[in-house]
């Protein structure tokens, strides 16, 4: 297993430090400093021998910046995290349902900015290990390494990049996950406001494998890649500041639709764990979200609703890029929040989801109550999740999930905050919070009889120093 490399960031940063022009530098710095509890029920939901998982965990994550001039800026994002037992692992990029982890520092982010080649304010090209924010971040919502670039005007927003990872970046060891490596990703989205404070989009991402598959006869193991992949997600999208929570519209809505292409590439397996023949098997496959939510009146009151629709069944069965982040604060409060319930974390493919949510939200104190049902799309197809490892039967009633997310602001003030804002939709919070996320899922006729309820409750307290 390879140990996380620097090397391409090292060399990037390099290249553009020397092509800098000599100027004053500014630096900051910010600690944010997370003391929490998480409590998790069993990810079997009691069908097999796993149990329970409890710990306490403090997560130290510091930031820097440094400002070379006006349109040279190096951003340098990471994290310590150490957990007073194993915990079960729900990064979404890294989930294995069988992993426990312990102690580990990560890099998130190291990337350099430069600004120069417009004279608009919302224009800027990143290279390096990045966090991408897209708007909604079905696509793409987490760290990966890319040649980004933004362009974002009055009424006119667009971006393109293209992904790579080279490694995790991690102390403890851990890999990419096996689907992941050696895939290019190019992605790129434009939007447009068609009339005032309403905006309609395109956005486009392609993967493609290039590492090539093993031979027929080969011995399988672990780090064996069976699949190759050459995909296509082709989506629009329409929106008048659903997910972004600090446009106080009365009214506000999502909506979105997705077409899926391309093919896989498979290895078959043969007799005694070797590689067999090569199957390739095309895929057509759509997705779709509408989303409303209403404010009745002056209240801090938020109402809404949501209906998530991704096809299953072999050629039909949808799945999300492998850069996605479930994670948004669309219920209207600033909190993210994981958008196919915490306590199951399913993605999108043979999946139907109906949502009911509530939100009550002031300056420093903001609630969501969320409530939702979940069905397959096709019985007998499967479905994938982050955080239940109980197969499913041949049923649509996969069952339904409650979730409670709850924040207390204590104000603090950031010098970092404007590296967040290429995109007006997302930002980091910098304010100090006490925040409780509690989650439950009542498995249905899809899991097997007597599958147990399952939870997951985390208190977390966190503090930016800056």
């Amino acid at each position: 297993m390879n140990r996380p490399s620097l090397l391409p960031i090292a060399a990037a940063g390099l290249l553009a430090t020397a092509s800098m022009p000599c100027a004053a530098v500014e630096i900051g710095t910010a600690l944010r400093t997370s003391l929490g509890g998480q409590a998790d029920g069993a990810r079997d939901l009691g069908l097999g021998d796993q149990s329970s998982n409890e710990i306490l965990y403090v997560n130290l994550a510091p930031r820097l910046s440094i400002e070379f001039s006006r349109d040279w800026v190096f951003y340098l994002r990471a994290r310590a995290f150490m957990p007073t037992g194993d915990v079960l692992d729900t990064d979404e990029g890294q989930t294995t349902l069988s992993r426990r982890v312990s102690s580990f520092v990560k890099l998130d982010e190291a990337w350099m900015r430069f600004g120069g080649f417009t004279s608009y304010p919302g224009e800027s090209v990143r290279i390096g290990h990045q966090f991408i924010r897209e708007n909604e971040r079905g696509f793409v919502g987490r760290d990966v390494d890319a040649l980004y670039w933004v362009l974002n005007t009055t009424r006119f927003q667009s971006s393109a990049g293209v992904f790579y990872q080279f490694n995790a970046y991690r102390s403890d060891g851990i890999d990419l996950p096996l689907d992941q490596r050696k895939r290019v990703y190019g992605y790129g989205n434009i939007s447009t406001d068609w009339m005032p404070q309403h905006q309609a989009g395109f956005r486009g991402l392609h993967a493609r494998d290039v590492g090539g598959l093993p031979g027929s006869g080969q011995p399988i193991n672990a780090e064996t890649k069976l699949e190759e992949v050459n995909l296509t997600w082709l989506g629009v999208y329409l929106s008048n500041g659903y997910l972004n929570p600090r446009k106080p519209n009365t009214f506000k809505y999502w909506l979105d639709a997705t077409y899926l292409v391309g093919n896989t590439l498979s290895n078959t397996v043969a007799a005694n764990r070797l590689t067999g023949g090569l199957d390739k098997q095309s895929i057509s496959a759509v997705a779709s979200t509408v989303g409303v939510r209403w404010r009745p009146g002056v209240l801090p009151l938020l109402v809404g609703a949501e209906y998530a629709y991704s096809g299953g069944g072999t050629q039909s069965q949808y799945r999300q890029s492998g850069l996605q982040s479930n994670g948004t604060p669309f219920t209207g409060i600033t909190t993210s929040t994981y958008r196919y319930n915490e306590a199951l974390r399913a993605q999108l493919g043979n999946l139907r989801v109906a949502t009911l949510y509530t939100s009550y939200s002031l300056p420093n104190d903001e609630v969501s109550l969320i409530v939702q049902k979940f069905n397959k799309d096709d019985r007998f197809a499967p479905i994938l999740t982050n955080n239940v490892s109980a197969d499913t039967g041949p049923s649509s009633d996969i069952g339904y999930g409650i979730d409670v997310v709850a924040s207390h602001y204590l104000p603090t003030f950031g010098v970092l905050k404007d590296l967040y804002e290429d995109d007006d939709s997302v930002s980091e919070d910098p304010r100090s919070a006490i925040r409780l996320r509690a989650s439950l899922f009542n498995p249905g006729k899809a899991y097997a009889s007597g599958a147990d309820i399952n939870y997951r409750v985390i208190l977390e307290a966190s503090l930016w120093v800056f």
